[in-house]
C-alpha cells in the first residue's frame, strides 16, 4: 500500500507539473502541406574523409584542391584533397563556425555562432566580426551564407529568440523568428531583406543578384526573394511540402540546386503541429525527452523552377546528419551536423541525367 500511495503521489505531482508549470514556448497551430509521395533513388556509398581530424564540420567550401570547413570546436580548417591528408588550422573562433564560403586564397566569410558574421584573412590567420546585430536585434543563431559576384554577403539568422542550445524550442514553438540579411561590403552596412521565416537556414544567391533562395527548416520549404526586375522585393514559394527538414542548399556545378534534408518528416510531428497544447507539454519535459533528428539521408536536386530532378535516399546510412553539400563536376562532398569527417561520393550515372519526377 505505501508503494501504491507513493506512485500515486508521484503521478499526481507530475500531472500538476505538466498542467501548471509554465512552458518555455508559446506554440502556434500549424498545418504545413505535404507533397505527393514518389519513390526515391538510392543515394549510393559515401566515403568518409578526415574523420580523425574533423568533428561536426557543418559546412564546406572548396577552392581548387583545398577543402575548407569549420570544426565543431571553433576552428576553421583547411584540408588537401590530393590525398596527402594535410591539415592546416587557419583561425580559432570563440563560437562554432557554421555556414562559410572561401573566395580565392585570401578571403573567407564565416557565420560564427555567438559571434556574428566574420571576415577572415586567410594569409594572416586573423578575423574580424563585421556584424552581429541589426537595429535592436542581436543574432541568436547566425547560420548559413552565400556570396554574390558583387561581394555582398547574404546570410540567415535562424532565430532571434532561441540560440543553438535551445533550437529545439524554436522548432516546437512553430513561430517565424528567423530572417535573411544582406551585408553590403562597399558600405559596411547590414540590411534585413526578409523576415518572419521559420528557422531560416541554407542560402543560395544568384551570382547576378537577381534573386536569392532561403530554406526554412521548420517550414519544410524554400522561398525565393526577387532582388531585381519587375518582381523586386516580392517573394514566392520555390518548393514546399518537403518530405524532410531542409538544411543546407547549394548551387552545383551542373546548374542544379541541391538541398539536404537533415531528418525525415515524421507522422508524429505532423500530428502535433495543429495542436499547440501537445508541444507545450513536451517542452516542459527535460531536454533529453525532446524529439531528436532521425538518422537517415535524403538529398534533393531541383531545377530552376523548383521541380525535383533527383531524389536520393538512404535509410540506414553509415555517415549521416548531412547538413551541406558541394558538387564539383562528378564528385559530391558532404558536411555533417554532428558526425566525424567529411563525406565524399562519386555521382551515380542517374545523377548526371536531368529527369524530373
Amino acid at each position: 500500500m505505501p508503494i501504491k500511495k507513493t506512485v500515486f503521489a508521484l503521478l499526481a505531482f507530475l500531472a500538476l507539473y505538466l498542467i501548471f508549470y509554465p512552458a518555455p514556448v508559446d506554440p502556434a497551430a500549424l498545418n504545413w502541406p505535404t507533397m505527393a509521395e514518389h519513390k526515391s533513388e538510392p543515394l549510393g556509398e559515401i566515403e568518409v574523409l578526415f574523420d580523425r581530424n574533423c568533428q561536426s564540420c557543418e559546412d564546406i567550401s572548396i577552392v581548387g584542391e583545398q577543402l575548407y570547413t569549420g570544426h565543431g570546436d571553433g576552428r576553421l580548417l583547411r584540408f588537401s584533397l590530393t590525398g596527402d591528408d594535410r591539415l592546416t588550422e587557419i583561425v580559432r573562433f570563440k563560437g562554432r563556425p557554421l555556414g562559410l564560403e572561401v573566395l580565392g586564397d585570401s578571403l573567407a566569410w564565416v557565420c560564427v555562432e555567438q559571434e556574428g558574421l566574420a571576415r577572415v584573412d586567410l594569409r594572416t590567420g586573423t578575423y574580424e566580426v563585421v556584424t552581429n546585430s541589426f537595429n535592436d536585434t542581436t543574432f541568436q543563431l547566425i547560420d548559413y551564407l552565400d556570396v554574390a559576384a558583387s561581394g555582398n554577403v547574404y546570410f540567415t539568422d535562424a532565430s532571434d529568440k532561441f540560440g543553438d542550445d535551445n533550437l529545439q524550442y524554436d522548432v516546437l514553438e512553430g513561430r517565424p523568428h528567423g530572417a535573411l540579411y544582406r551585408y553590403n561590403v562597399t558600405t559596411n552596412t547590414t540590411e534585413r531583406i526578409l523576415d518572419n521565416l521559420y528557422f531560416a537556414n541554407g542560402v543560395v544567391v544568384d551570382p547576378a543578384e537577381e534573386f536569392v533562395l532561403v530554406a526554412e527548416t521548420s517550414g519544410f520549404r524554400i522561398q525565393k526573394l526577387w532582388l531585381k526586375g519587375p518582381k523586386a522585393s516580392q517573394t514566392e514559394i520555390f518548393i514546399e511540402g518537403l518530405p524532410g527538414w531542409p538544411d543546407g542548399i547549394s548551387l552545383g556545378s551542373d546548374g542544379l540546386i541541391y538541398c539536404t534534408l537533415i531528418s525525415p518528416r515524421t507522422a508524429l510531428h505532423d500530428f502535433i503541429l495543429p495542436h499547440p497544447w501537445t508541444r507545450r507539454l513536451v517542452t516542459k519535459l527535460p531536454k533529453s525527452f525532446l524529439p531528436k533528428p532521425v538518422k537517415a539521408n535524403r538529398i534533393l536536386a531541383l531545377d530552376d523552377n523548383g521541380r525535383i530532378v533527383h531524389d536520393w535516399a538512404d535509410d540506414e546510412p553509415g555517415f549521416s546528419s548531412i547538413s551541406s553539400l558541394e558538387r564539383i563536376e562528378d564528385i559530391i562532398y558532404f558536411g555533417t551536423l554532428d558526425e566525424a569527417g567529411i563525406g565524399k561520393m562519386v555521382a551515380p550515372a542517374t545523377m548526371n541525367q536531368r529527369t524530373t519526377f
